[in-house]
């Protein structure tokens, strides 16, 4: 039988068990290190059964990943920072629990990896003119162009039109009609109507009218398409992370822990030695060495870029409308198999020739680029071919290339099935930068070589050319230059010349070469949209002298453009004006030229408040508060905004900047609303119909500034616009109340009525 005394010792056993366990399990705050790194942060915490358990938003907040976390099932707010992969311990003197984790249990980061997608654009259009004169001694000429554009969201119409004042056949002639559609989730774009084949460095590309369809990555600039090596790692402590190419550093980026992902960026286009160095907080420094060539020629690896043709070639593109002859096809193919070797082909084809094309792209470790191509081609029963091979580098402070195409008689081309007149082509240069006593050296040689032709007879060209440059500091700079045409002796001689550089886009420049030709000329220039550029220049050769001068006059409405070159025995003028009348929306206006994307930003209806362009000022708004701003570059951010200070006092706006991303010649509507504020005067009484006291606290919606209600129980609002309100009233010992404010119908002339509200 049990007895008493033997019940004590036991329940005394199970009491301190429990007191223990309690006591495990007692909350307190700790500051938290990760990593050896105080993060200085502070979380609750607590022991239990020798594990310590830490707030899991904390460490969330942290940058630890949710998924590595384990929650307590009883206390899902607490997180097990013991075991699986963590360990942790507390420190008592610091106050502090020391946790270490490895860096894949830290959220991913990936920079420069994001592609830019473009808004849709609104509906409208423009139609670009370009008017052109010239006048000499003895003629005059008058030309003029114009191109209209219809756009909305993605797709556009285009046509062109071109009008001669003398010609022999047709006075005007249709340069172009098309119909595009661009899919910048694909990269790809299709066009129906007038275009031309893929341009390649390797390849010679022709116009024709009917389909194509295929991806436009390489005009993107927030696409990076080539081989620029992405730096991966894993960091369990704050880091930098730097790229050096041949002990130049080109790129920086900190890093939190976890696992990074970096693209190095669009800048890079070189070859050597490559160098990642990653250092933590604490000055811990990790080096990886390794060989790199990088070039925009070397597509990613796994990355296609194709091309599907078909239709019609056009020839005498600029003198008849509809010159439209045999029908073909094309296939156009580029992939990056490494980053070093891209491979590709075309397969060409119509009733009259054919053309096979095989292309290579590698790179040769750091010793240069290797860019070949070979194409057959069949025609009237003949077989030719074209060969282009080129070698190019870029290390450091010097630069090379040689490059060579040969042709035999027999090839043709699509596009040009005229006989073969050159048979040879080849470039040699070096480049030398930053050198002794001169900034940068050029050397080419070019040689041109042709088959012989009874009715085009042209002997062989050879001519080297070699220049010195070197920018003394802002202001001043010279060139001397050399060059010597190996065929023909007497054709050979120097140039010297000097700049000077004022402020605000001014210079003077002089010249001299061996012919004793002296040249001196002055030039304004500005990047402003409007305002007069022009420049004034003098020649002499011996006793002779001739002078020249331009003026370009840049309005909102367009560019005026005006030359005249005259001596004793000639004399030309030139004048041009191009511009374009533009609609979107509401809103039609004459503007400048549409080269690029443009927008229509409005203020309200302000008259002479500031326009800004990616911070850069570009103009001020009409007499109906708008204005057109132009040269947005496609596929670019850019920020619009505007001089808020210029508004009156009254007036107030949600926002003072947006920012798009455009396609190329589209229009888009970006409005900046403007709202009349007014003030209200508010007195608050609680349910039982008594007013709050002096200085108690009234907030406006999310606005965390407060108005206080002065000695008469009333408080006064200000900066209102015509909407609906809540408020919140705080009173002392955490108490609050709502009430709420309806300003949708009042009209402005009731600003000084006192509103009396219901505070519950």
């Amino acid at each position: 039988m049990l007895k008493l005394k033997d019940v004590f010792p036991l329940s005394s056993f199970f009491i301190c068990i429990i007191a223990y366990a309690e006591a495990e399990q007692h909350i307190v705050l700790m500051n938290l290190w990760i990593n050896g790194v105080d993060r200085q942060t502070d979380s609750l915490m607590f022991v239990e059964d020798g594990k310590n358990y830490v707030e899991c938003n904390v460490l969330e907040h942290l940058g630890i990943k949710k998924e590595a976390l384990k929650n307590r099932s009883d206390k899902k707010e607490f997180c097990l920072v013991s075991g699986n992969e963590f360990s942790s311990e507390k420190d008592d003197g610091l106050q502090a629990i020391k946790i270490n984790a490895p860096g894949h249990f830290f959220n991913d980061q990936n920079f420069g990896s994001q592609v830019l997608m473009p808004v849709k654009a609104n509906f409208g259009g423009f139609l670009n003119y370009n008017t052109f004169y010239n006048q000499d001694n003895s003629s005059h000429q008058f030309n003029a162009m114009t191109e209209l554009g219809i756009f909305k969201d993605y797709w556009m119409f285009k046509n062109g039109l071109f009008y001669k004042e003398k010609a022999s056949d047709d006075h005007l002639i249709r340069l172009d009609t098309s119909l595009s559609f661009e899919f910048p989730n694909h990269f790809s774009r299709l066009v129906i109507g007038d275009t031309i084949t893929t341009f390649n460095t390797q390849l010679s590309s022709f116009r024709f009218g009917g389909l194509s369809f295929g991806t436009n990555f390489t005009e993107r600039p927030d696409f990076i398409y080539w081989n620029v090596p992405a730096l991966n790692g894993s960091a369990t402590l704050p880091s930098t992370v730097d790229l050096y190419i041949n002990g130049v550093q080109l790129y920086r980026q900190k890093v939190l822990p976890g696992n990074y992902s970096i693209q190095s960026g669009a800048s890079i286009q070189q070859g050597g030695t490559a160098q990642i160095v990653v250092e933590d907080i604490l000055g811990n420094r990790t080096v990886q060495s390794f060989p790199v060539y990088i070039n925009n020629r070397l597509l990613k690896p796994k990355l296609d870029e194709y091309n599907i043709s078909l239709g019609k070639i056009r020839y005498n593109y600029s003198d008849q409308n509809d010159d439209y002859r045999e029908f073909f096809s094309s296939i156009y193919y580029r992939r990056g198999l490494t980053d070093k070797t891209t491979l590709g082909t075309t397969l060409s084809y119509s009733e009259e020739a054919k053309n096979y094309s095989f292309l290579w792209t590698q790179a040769l470790s750091r010793f240069g680029l290797l860019d070949y191509s070979y194409t057959l081609s069949q025609y009237k029963g003949q077989n030719g071919y074209n060969m282009n091979t080129s070698l190019s580098n870029q290390i450091g402070r010097y630069s090379f290339g040689i490059s060579n195409q040969y042709y035999s008689q027999d090839f043709r081309r699509l596009g040009d099935l005229s006989s073969q007149r050159v048979k040879s082509d080849t470039l040699v240069y070096i480049g030398l930068y930053e050198i002794p006593y001169f900034n940068n050296m050029y050397l080419n040689y070019v040689e041109r070589d042709y088959y012989p032709n009874q009715n085009f007879n042209v002997s062989k060209n050879r001519i080297l050319n070699l220049s010195f440059s070197k920018i003394v500091n802002k202001q001043f700079s010279y060139n001397i230059g050399y060059y010597k045409d190996l065929e023909n002796n007497a054709n050979s001689g120097f140039l010297l010349s000097m700049n000077y550089y004022f402020d605000k886009g001014r210079s003077i420049s002089a010249s001299r070469n061996n012919s004793e030709i002296n040249r001196m000329s002055y030039v304004k220039n500005s990047n402003y949209q409007t305002g007069l550029d022009y420049g004034i220049g003098v020649t002499n050769r011996d006793s002779d002298f001739s002078y020249s001068g331009y003026g370009v006059y840049k309005s909102n409405y367009g560019d005026l453009r005006v030359s005249h070159d005259r001596n004793d025995r000639f004399h030309n003028t030139q004048a041009s004006y191009e511009g374009a009348l533009v609609w979107l929306g509401k809103h039609v206006a004459a503007t400048k030229y549409v080269d690029n994307a443009f927008a229509v930003v409005n203020v309200g209806d302000y008259k002479d408040i500031d326009i800004y362009r990616t911070s850069s000022l570009v103009g001020k708004t009409n007499d109906k508060g708008y204005m057109f701003v132009h040269n947005i570059i496609p596929y670019v951010n850019y920020d619009i905004s505007f001089n808020q200070n210029q508004l009156p006092l009254d007036e107030k706006v949600d926002v003072e900047k947006k920012r798009i991303i455009t396609l190329n010649q589209r229009g888009y509507y970006v409005d900046f609303p403007v709202y009349h504020t007014q003030m209200a005067i508010v007195r608050l009484h609680d349910a039982e119909n008594h007013h709050f006291e002096r200085a108690t606290e009234v907030y406006v919606g999310d606005d965390p500034e407060y108005y206080p209600i002065d000695g008469e129980a009333k408080v006064y609002l200000y900066g209102l616009k015509q909407d609906k309100y809540d408020l919140l009233i705080k009173m002392p010992g955490n108490k609050s109340c709502h009430a709420s404010l309806d300003l949708r119908s009042r009209p402005a002339s009731d600003a000084k009525q006192v509103i009396d509200l219901l505070c519950q």
